[in-house]
């Protein structure tokens, strides 16, 4: 028969299994991206999503929400 602290262990286990289950389902949805120019700000850029980068993504993802 299983003690606490061993149910205890169990309960931590699946907790942490679901817990990065769940980080490499987000993590399977952000997009690569590509390296290249902006199309908004003109700069070079690494990583480019929609062709936008991060702070162009960014500034139009607050002016959609209305910050």
């Amino acid at each position: 028969m299983a003690d606490d602290v061993d149910l205890l262990d169990e309960s931590a286990e699946l907790a942490k299994n679901r817990a990065i289950a769940n980080a490499q389902r987000v993590a399977s949805m952000i997009p690569a991206g590509e390296p290249g120019v902006c199309r908004h700000c003109e700069e070079d850029s690494p990583r480019l999503v929609g062709g936008l980068c991060a702070p162009c993504r960014d500034a139009f993802d607050r002016f959609r929400r209305g910050d």
